[in-house]
Formats: C-alpha cells, sequence, structure tokens
C-alpha cells in the first residue's frame, strides 16, 4: 500500500529505491540481461499504477509497460478528482498522496498522466511499448482513470495499446484470462524486438519490384492478410497522404487531433 510514492522532500523515494537498488541488484544476482530491451514492468491494481509511473519516468530504462486495471485517478490534478474516483482512499496508503488531507503537489509529481506529458518527447523517442487493461464495470471506477490516460496518450501521439473489457469488473471472474492476455502481448512485443533474420520471399521481390518501379499497371496479387498487401496499399496512398500533409499537418501524426466534446454532447 504504497503506491511507490517518490517524495524527493520526504524519506520515501520508491523510484531511487528501484533504480539505484532493485534493478541493480537482480542484474548482478540473477543472471539476467541488463540491456533496455529486456528491462519490462508490469503491475495489476496499484501494481499496475506504480508500473506506469515507474516507467513513464524512465521510459529509456524499459522496453514494455503494462499495468491491467491499474488504479489510476481521472485528471491532472487533484481538484479534478471528485468523490466518484476516491473510493479506493478507503483502503489506505501513505496520507501525503491518499486521503483527505494528500499534498496536492505529490498527487501531481507521481501521476503516471503528468509523467507521460513531462517525457513524452523522450517516450516517443525510445518505442516504450505501453499496455493498458481496464474492466467497465470495475466497482473502483479504476476504469476512469485508465480512459483518462489513454486519451493523454492518444493526445500526446504516443503509441498505446489499450483494452476496455466489457463486463469485466476489478478482479473476478476475467481476472485471469485478462492477464494471459496481457502477458502474451507482452511476450509478443519483446519477441518481435528480435526478429528473425529470412531471405526476402519471392513475393516481397514481385511487390517491392512494382513499387520501385513506378507502380505501373495492376499490382502484384497478395493475400490481404499479407505484408505484402500493406506494402501495396501504402505504397498507393502514400501521394494522398502527402497531399493531405499539406493542408493538414496532424496528418503526419500516429493519432488524429480529435475535436472536444461538448458537455452536451458527451450527456447520456
Amino acid at each position: 500500500m504504497s503506491y511507490y510514492l517518490e517524495d524527493s522532500l520526504g524519506s520515501i523515494r520508491w523510484d531511487s529505491f528501484l533504480f539505484d537498488e532493485f534493478v541493480p541488484h537482480l542484474r548482478a544476482t540473477c543472471n539476467i540481461s541488463s540491456d533496455r530491451l529486456s528491462t519490462i514492468i508490469t503491475g495489476i491494481s496499484i501494481g499496475g499504477y506504480g508500473a506506469l509511473k515507474t516507467a513513464f519516468a524512465h521510459p529509456d530504462q524499459f522496453a514494455v509497460v503494462a499495468g491491467m486495471q491499474p488504479m489510476l485517478e481521472p485528471g491532472f490534478h487533484d481538484l479534478d478528482v471528485g468523490a466518484r474516483n476516491r473510493l479506493h482512499h478507503m483502503a489506505g496508503g501513505p496520507p501525503q498522496l491518499v486521503g483527505p488531507t494528500r499534498s496536492a503537489a505529490l498527487f501531481e509529481s507521481n501521476n503516471p498522466a503528468n509523467r507521460a506529458r513531462a517525457n513524452a518527447v523522450l517516450i516517443r523517442k525510445t518505442g516504450l511499448a505501453i499496455y493498458i487493461d481496464a474492466g467497465d464495470q470495475d466497482f473502483l471506477n479504476a476504469h476512469d482513470g485508465a480512459e483518462f490516460l489513454h486519451r493523454v496518450l492518444w493526445d500526446l501521439d504516443i503509441s498505446h495499446e489499450y483494452h476496455l473489457v466489457r463486463g469485466a469488473d476489478h478482479g473476478g471472474p476475467t481476472m485471469r484470462p485478462r492477464m494471459r492476455a496481457m502477458y502474451a502481448w507482452v511476450g509478443s512485443v519483446v519477441n518481435a524486438f528480435r526478429p528473425a533474420v529470412a531471405e526476402p520471399t519471392a513475393e516481397h521481390r514481385v511487390v517491392s519490384a512494382w513499387i520501385e518501379g513506378g507502380m505501373v499497371g495492376n499490382p502484384p496479387a497478395a493475400a490481404p492478410s499479407s505484408q505484402e498487401f500493406l506494402s501495396i496499399v501504402r505504397a498507393q496512398l502514400q501521394p494522398i497522404r502527402d497531399r493531405a500533409i499539406e493542408s493538414d499537418p496532424t496528418t503526419n501524426r500516429r493519432y488524429g487531433v480529435l475535436p472536444e466534446l461538448s458537455r452536451d454532447a458527451s450527456e447520456p
């Protein structure tokens, strides 16, 4: 119940412990790789909050971060958060961070969304892989914070994978399937960091030759599920994208810049 608090003016220093002591200890004693692409941080509930806040503060130290039903609050500031999203405070935690007398400054400095904003450039540069999962019937309303973080990452143009699981709660029968899905995703991402070296297929060579030759005539046949199909479609659409960029530079972003919803439009 420490909430992985980092209090630069106090005695609780989780960031310092993790990076000055814990990770070096693991690397020195457990026969594990020391490179960033082999370093992954994950967590569930408060652990998901801790994993996200830690990775966003040190994106150059991790390859992957995954948080399942992370205990997040939807806001950048303490005053943004209402009673609906303080239900978990009843379970306790550091009074500096959880409860009616918490420090607004510590909430902000430990908030994963604020850390993502502060380090957005480095997060994008390192390619930190991010996974967020939440249930839409979470009795602690943690899904509000997960949705808020998803929107923050979207607006920051930070790549991430987000799952809002229909009918899922904070634990319960969906917990194990969601855990398996999360760690399968982590494994697939880690494997993708070390792609096998393979000779180009005949299909790949044909498609590459057609594109490099100016895309004259009909494109080569390619299954819609193949990488060659994507290469053809992307090559055909690139001139259209280039023209769109001239009038709308946001075309270059991974995620579009979405209009703000008015309060009337967002009411059920």
